[in-house]
């Protein structure tokens, strides 16, 4: 089995308008790695991860993931490689109407989970996040650094192969960015390849892990 499981071959990705939010990215990462991708907003840190999930195609060039092809994968692999990836978005996108249990099960009501599954995947990544306490609060009843927890219980409970972060200690102080991060080093331990964007390089170099750094879609030094 190829050990590379997402490999960019001079990878472009223009917007309407001519806006380029990457240009010619070549880049991969192994399975199993834990990859930052470092840069100010707007360096094409989403981009790359969004291109990564199948969320958006690439422009030129071939991006890989897991073997598959996305530029050329028909839609049922999509949906497949999806399967295999957590996404945590930078805007959380909790449902507010809608307690912890019924948003971090969410995923595998979308794949068809059996309810008995449904309670023990859900009671388990609660306890994986510290929020096993929280099962039946509302959203709105946590904290920033608790609501960022249920996010990752979430992207984790159909147990992915990849696990993508958009800025995930963005909005928190440094306490809880640094206790975010300790939880991305357990699931790495564990085996998930992980990539992670961040603007704040100051939290990252403790960790010792492979940085990218990024500048107006294009890699710097």
């Amino acid at each position: 089995m190829d050990n590379k499981i997402i490999v960019f071959n001079q990878v472009s990705k223009i917007y309407p308008g001519n806006i380029a939010a990457i240009q010619n990215i070549s880049l991969s990462i192994d399975r199993g790695e834990l990859v930052f991708l470092a840069g100010h907003s707007g360096a094409g840190k989403t981009t790359i991860l969004k291109l990564i999930a199948g969320i958006e195609t690439s422009t030129t060039g071939s991006v890989r993931v897991n073997n598959f092809e996305l530029s050329t994968t028909k839609t049922n692999h999509r949906t497949f490689i999806r399967q295999h990836i957590g996404f945590i978005f930078q805007d959380h996108k909790i449902l507010y109407d809608r307690n912890v249990y019924e948003n971090v099960r969410l995923p595998l009501d979308i794949l068809g989970y059996s309810e008995k599954k449904i309670k023990e995947r859900v009671v388990y990544a609660l306890a994986s996040v510290g929020l096993e306490n929280k099962i039946y609060s509302q959203p709105q009843q946590l904290s920033g650094g608790e609501q960022q927890r249920l996010c990752i219980a979430r992207a984790i409970i159909h147990q992915p192969k990849i696990l993508l972060a958009d800025e995930p200690t963005a909005n928190l102080d440094r306490d809880n960015a640094l206790r975010t991060l300790e939880l991305f080093k357990t699931f790495h331990k564990a085996g998930v390849t992980i990539v992670i964007s961040a603007h704040d390089e100051s939290i990252l170099n403790d960790y010792g892990k492979r940085i990218i750094r990024l500048n107006m879609g294009q890699f710097r030094g």
